[in-house]
């Protein structure tokens, strides 16, 4: 069973390190989860990436050239 949007971003306030599943969300949730780990300074891992592709990979983690704009983001590929 999956969690509502609202309390995975309650839980990137509070938990220091949060493990989230890539095939239960959408692109622009997973966006939004990572934009709110850079916020928090929580660590998101995110797993289960294969079907994501390179385009989406890189909004998620905002690629800028050769670096990536958010830190606090790791994919599982």
């Amino acid at each position: 069973m999956s969690r509502q949007k609202h309390e995975v971003m309650e839980i990137l306030a509070y938990v220091p390190e949060v493990v989230i599943d890539a095939s239960e969300w959408s692109v622009e949730e997973l966006q939004d989860f990572a934009s709110a780990s850079s916020i928090t300074n929580s660590r998101l891992f995110i797993k289960n990436t294969k079907h994501l592709t390179c385009d989406e990979l890189e909004r998620i983690i905002k690629i800028k050239g050769d670096t990536a704009k958010n830190n606090y983001v790791a994919l599982e590929l």
